[in-house]
């Protein structure tokens, strides 16, 4: 009962802050406009032209080009390799954490750090994820409840093993395609 009273409590006090909040006058205090006035934000896409990812990029930009306060220039870059782990390797070693940099990655931007494959040189949680163009949880690894690799660790210890195998469903699956801000 006294966990449940803590609760409500704090619910209460989400609620107050909430409503104080709400009746504060916004003003310039939360304009952005002037910040991206005049300025370039650059898309840096994790693939080559073309393809599902470069329309799933563009339709972004579409929305960004109404949405942004300031009217921004927007400017689409492509970085090929490695299911866009080279173009998060790109972001994260050449590019300031200024607001003006969206990347526009696949799936390998998770996966390959988790699963430390080869030419993952970034940390995760230093980018900010924005979101993705399409819904969908791809990243879910199972196993037989027999072969014990019931964590991480256990499976990357066993990925030398014969017993281990590997499958994927289609890597050209819209919703593996995410948005993250630097």
């Amino acid at each position: 009962m006294k966990a449940l009273n803590r609760f409500a409590s704090g619910i209460r006090v989400c609620l107050i802050v909430l409503g104080i909040m709400a009746l504060l006058p916004a003003g310039k205090a939360f304009s952005q406009s002037d910040f991206y006035k005049g300025k370039t934000i650059r898309i840096i896409r994790g693939g080559g032209p073309g393809g599902s990812g470069e329309f799933q990029t563009r339709a972004l930009m579409r929305i960004l080009e109404k949405h942004i306060p300031g009217k921004p220039s927007l400017l689409l870059e492509f970085v090929p390799g490695a299911a866009g782990r080279k173009a998060a390797n790109v972001i994260y070693s050449s590019t300031k954490p200024d607001g003006l940099t969206i990347g526009s990655i696949g799936a390998g931007l998770v996966v390959g750090p988790i699963l430390d494959l080869p030419g993952s040189r970034y940390d995760l949680d230093k980018f900010i994820y924005l979101g993705s163009t399409d819904s969908g949880d791809p990243y879910v690894f199972y196993t037989k409840g027999t072969a014990g690799l019931d964590t991480l660790a256990k499976r990357r210890a066993a990925s030398d093993s014969a017993r281990t195998r590997w499958g994927i469903r289609s890597m050209s699956r819209p919703e593996w395609w995410h948005i993250f801000l630097v």
